[in-house]
This record gives C-alpha cells, sequence and structure tokens, in this order.
C-alpha cells in the first residue's frame, strides 16, 4: 500500500510562503535587555549522541519519585537519579542503544517505561534495569507520545492509525483508522486521555472522542475546514495536544481556530481564528499559546476573549510553553534562551541563557519538563541538563533583606527591565 503523504517542517513551509514573495523575511526579533532575577544553577548533566531537531517532535522527559528518563532518536535511552551524584556511573542507573530511532517517549507506568520508534515499534522496558518486556510491531512510524491508562498503552502511528495494546503483554486489544489529507506537518498531536475517554486531533482538522475500552466513536467535529486551492493552502492539521478541563476540550490548529468544545457532545461553546502548531497550556482561567508567528496570547477560558498578547518573541521559534509556579509560563526560543512571562498580562520577568554564554554559543531546545524549581532540559547535542532555578546575583545585590522572597510570594518577581 502506497501512501500519499509527505511529512514537512514548519522551517520548510516558510521557506514555501517565502518563495512565493521574495519580500517576506522572518527576522528574529531581538530581545530587549533585562535584569533578571533568575538564574540557573547547573545541578548536573549526561549526554548522548547530538540529533536533528526534526526527529525530536515525539519525545518527552519522563520521571517517578527518584528517576528521570530521556531518550534520544539515535536509539539511546537512559535512566538516571535525580538526585546529584558525584560520578557518572552514579548517576546513571542503566543506559540502553536499541537497534531502532526512538522517535517517542518515554512514558513511565508502574515497572514499565514504554517508547515508540521509527520503525513501528513499540517497546515496554524494565524500569529496573532497561530489559524489553515486551515488544508490539505496528503498520507505520511511531512519531507521538505513548499514553498510559486503564491498563492499556495508546499509540498512533504515522499512517492514521490509533491502537491500544495491552500494558503487560503488548497483545492489541483494538485499533481504528482515520483518512489522512495528501500534505501535513511531520509530527502528531499525542492522544489525550480523560474519564474513560480519548480525544485526538487529526490531519484533517477534525478532533474526535473515542472509548478507551473499545474504540468506537463517540464523536466527531469538524473544528477546522479546509480551504484553498493547492494542498498547501489547504492544510489544517491539528499539531497541539488536546486539553480537557471541566466540561470543555480546547483544540488548536494550523490556519485554523482555538476552539472549546463540550467534552462529551464535541458541541461548539466558542472559537478563535488563530493559526498555530505548537502545544498550549490551560489554567482555571486562561488559555496560553503560541501562534505560527510566535505571538503569544491569553484567551479566556469561559468566552474565548483575548486578555493580552505579548509581540516581543515574533519569528524567535518559541517552543516548550510550560505553567511556571503560580504565576508564570515559561517558553524556550530558537537560540537556546528561556524565558518567564507574567501569565497575568504577558509581560516579561526573566530570562536566562542554555548553554554557553562566555564561548557564544547555545544549545537548540527539545524539551524542558518544569518539576518545582528543577527543570530538565533536553537540547538537540544530547544533553539532559538538570538546573535549579535561583534568585540571580541581580536580584540577591538589590533586595539583600530577603532574595527567597523572589520564589514564596503569591505574586509574579518585580519586573525591573531595561
Amino acid at each position: 500500500m502506497i501512501f500519499r503523504r509527505f511529512f514537512i517542517l514548519f522551517s520548510l513551509l516558510i521557506l514555501v510562503a517565502c518563495s512565493s514573495n521574495p519580500k517576506v523575511v522572518r527576522v528574529p526579533t531581538p530581545l530587549l535587555e533585562m535584569s533578571s532575577p533568575y538564574a540557573l544553577e547547573k545541578q548536573w548533566q549526561l549526554q548522548m549522541d547530538a540529533f536533528n531537531a526534526a526527529d525530536s517532535h515525539g519525545l518527552y522527559v519522563a520521571e517517578t519519585a527518584e528517576s528521570v528518563y530521556f531518550a534520544t532518536p539515535n536509539g539511546g535511552l537512559t535512566k538516571a537519579k535525580k538526585a546529584n551524584q558525584p560520578r557518572w556511573q552514579d548517576q546513571v542507573v542503566w543506559q540502553i542503544k536499541l537497534q531502532a530511532p526512538i522517535t517517542a517517549g518515554p512514558t513511565v507506568y508502574t515497572d514499565k517505561v514504554v517508547i515508540g520508534t521509527a520503525k513501528g515499534q513499540v517497546m515496554a522496558l524494565r524500569q529496573s534495569d532497561g530489559a524489553i518486556a515486551w515488544m508490539t510491531q505496528l503498520s507505520s512510524e511511531v512519531i507521538s507520545r505513548p499514553v498510559i491508562a486503564e491498563g492499556k498503552v495508546f499509540v498512533r502511528s504515522v499512517d492514521g492509525k490509533v491502537v491500544a495494546l495491552n500494558i503487560q503483554t503488548g497483545a492489541k486489544e483494538w485499533g481504528v483508522e482515520h483518512g489522512l489529507p495528501n500534505l501535513s506537518f511531520r509530527g502528531l498531536a499525542p492522544i489525550t486521555y480523560a474519564s474513560g475517554h480519548l480525544y485526538i486531533g487529526w490531519e484533517t482538522g477534525q478532533a474526535q472522542s473515542l472509548d478507551a475500552k473499545t474504540g468506537e466513536l463517540n464523536w466527531q467535529t469538524q473544528v477546522i475546514v479546509p480551504s484553498g486551492r493547492t494542498d498547501l493552502e489547504r492544510m489544517v492539521d491539528i499539531q497541539a495536544a488536546l486539553i480537557v478541563k471541566g466540561e470543555r476540550l480546547f483544540v488548536f490548529g494550523y490556519q485554523g481556530k482555538l476552539t472549546a468544545l463540550n467534552v462529551n457532545t464535541g458541541n461548539l461553546y466558542w472559537s478563535k481564528e488563530i493559526s498555530g502548531f505548537r502545544n498550549f497550556v490551560v489554567d482555571d482561567k486562561a488559555i496560553y499559546l503560541l501562534d505560527e508567528d510566535d505571538l503569544m496570547s491569553a484567551f479566556d477560558f469561559v468566552n474565548g476573549t483575548q486578555l493580552w498578547q505579548q509581540q516581543n518573541f515574533k519569528y524567535r521559534q518559541l517552543r516548550n510553553l510550560n505553567l511556571y509556579q503560580d504565576t508564570q509560563l515559561l517558553v524556550a526560543d530558537g537560540q537556546g534562551y528561556l524565558h518567564w512571562i507574567d501569565k497575568l498580562d504577558g509581560t516579561p520577568i526573566a530570562r536566562t541563557l542554555h548553554g554557553s554564554p562566555h564561548l557564544g554559543s547555545s544549545e537548540e531546545i527539545a524539551r524542558i519538563q518544569v518539576s518545582g524549581q528543577q527543570l530538565y532540559v533536553l537540547d538537540n547535542d544530547g544533553f539532559l541538563t538538570v538546573y535549579r532555578v535561583k534568585p540571580s546575583d541581580w536580584y540577591q545585590f538589590n533586595h539583600p533583606e530577603d532574595p527567597l522572597k523572589l520564589f514564596s510570594r503569591a505574586a509574579s518577581p518585580l519586573k525591573d527591565t531595561q
């Protein structure tokens, strides 16, 4: 069977767009000078082989109470102790190298860690020693993080299939298939699980709800309607993970909309015309997202009213948007900078650089995992770096009475910029 589907990177899409209009140049917005109240203190660092950013879409950092797991596309999978150790052999619990490139995961569950590969394999490995507990061959590449719930592993493959596997044996329990367009991004929105149901955003601009036990369709809604004459113009790919909050399901798609649906019926609450392809975050008051031009916005949870928009990072290739503490957002840019943003009004609060500023270099960040005041940063040079966020020297000098209040106050820190 020949699939007529072609995957493209966002950078390729921009080149195509620019070729039709040679005057369009996406120049990253220069960063404003800032006295940052935050600094990064390196706790420990491990390295595997470098990898291409195009292969990191489905890679995550997973953690348990005492351990952290990370993979790289060259097939390397590492389990390390979270607490800082004096030697490499003390820090690394085990490290394995698979024959197939790892393109999804890891996801941890009780005694297992689950990954997906470029060869269509789903593997469950023992957390104790990294030995393969089971391996199931699927029909196509797995580049979306496995989701585990109700004793099953739910995975998507690039040929439009969703499969449920038994977590103990890897046996296939059910599978469904969805038609695909000719053109889409490389990458898949991970499956979202909530209260016995799976929620999936498709490259066709549709959102679906499936029964997690049987795979039966609960409802399907056309969130984005394709328009235009060419395949490129008709791309309505939903790349961002769908988010369930209360009785609402939030969907965000490329060349499309931010949409709030009834989680039980798929009926529309509201929608806003905005295009993007990266994961977004939601709290009890707002939805926070990045559009295709790297403009950051917040929308009211209830009615979709835009609360603010931050344009200071336009074209800076923002990625890895996270909630940080109770009042802030954390995001990385394409030059290795980490930015903290006030959730209330979108004002930049702090900025630090991941990499080697004294050498004038930085590593491109593939994934950030926030764990309290610690950050796990996986970059394309194959490094997993663990940082502790602490008050900067500037902040301690200007607030000598109590530098730790920076992390204990309810409101955001002082915005002493420029």
